[in-house]
């Protein structure tokens, strides 16, 4: 499982840890959506929360939006995961596979991949934790995000003019504004990808290499490759049509065979579908490029 760096800053703004108790100590506050612009402290917080529900013994998972920069599970995939018994990074239990690490390049799949981990997540506290974009078309991705998630609260981190504009789309919602801490920096570009890397490492790294015969399976292209290549993501689906896993194509194992990387999955796997993402052997994501439009 993923142990990603620490989140929780040394100090943790007081009014952070009000808002954890309030939260976990209202009536009727089941799902949150934890909004703010790029490396406000989102994933921070909603780690503080689910330790708050841990030591308090109530049953809280996340909901990881946020295809690019993940809390949980590999990239380019909407992930679902339980808490633990010490309120750490939750236990991976479902994900939907978005073809990409660009959300609005991903929209289709997206808000109907969101809506159903969230409608699978367990009774308890639900945490969800999205992208920094919030204006032009990342405003109306969030909004059909809300629109799918109907949250019981939204908790606003920093203060920002597009994320004021996207709470004033909303304003039947209750909103906990709280401050971003001091300690939160901005990521460079070069140490995004590395997370991105460790993350999909961590996920691929330990799972186990093994053939799929692909007589019979539904065949779903969401890319640009009319068939899986050598190092491309590949989602394994069950006999619904909703993900299992996420695979990496090893090579052709032989005729109507694929050799895959991917966890061992316990339902039987009935299709494959792929997007315009492969990795290289550093653990590095990549985009297929797509053929000029004539």
């Amino acid at each position: 499982m993923q142990q990603p760096e620490p989140l929780i800053p040394l100090a943790v703004p007081p009014d952070w840890q009000d808002a954890g108790s309030a939260i976990l100590g209202g009536d009727g506050v089941r799902r949150v959506l934890v909004l703010g612009a790029p490396d406000a402290g989102k994933s921070s917080f909603c780690r503080l929360v689910l330790q708050q529900a841990s030591r308090r013994g109530r049953p809280a998972s996340l909901l990881d939006v946020d295809l690019g920069q993940k809390q949980l599970g590999p990239p380019a995939c909407v992930t679902l995961g339980l808490a633990d018994a010490a309120g750490g990074v939750p236990g991976l239990c479902a994900l939907s596979f978005q073809g990409s690490l660009e959300p609005l390049a991903a929209w289709p799949r997206l808000i109907p991949g969101t809506a159903r981990l969230a409608a699978a997540a367990p009774p308890g506290l639900l945490l969800v934790n999205t992208s920094g974009l919030l204006k032009g078309a990342g405003r109306r991705l969030k909004a059909a995000k809300i629109a799918a998630l109907r949250p019981d609260l939204l908790v606003a981190i920093g203060a920002d003019a597009a994320l004021e504009a996207v709470l004033a789309d909303h304003p039947h919602i209750p909103v906990r504004r709280l401050a971003r801490p001091a300690q939160a920096v901005r990521k460079g570009g070069n140490r995004r990808r590395r997370l991105r890397a460790e993350a999909f490492a961590a996920y691929f790294a330990p799972a186990p290499a093994w053939p799929i015969d692909l007589a019979g399976l539904r065949m779903e292209q969401a890319g640009v490759t009319p068939w899986p290549a050598p190092r491309q993501l590949v989602a394994l689906l069950d006999g619904a049509g909703h993900d299992l896993a996420l695979a990496l194509v090893e090579a052709p194992d032989e005729p109507h065979r694929l050799r895959l990387r991917a966890p061992r999955v316990e339902s039987p796997v009935a299709g494959l579908r792929w997007g315009g993402l492969w990795l290289d052997p550093g653990w590095n994501a990549h985009e297929i490029p797509r053929p000029p439009r004539a």
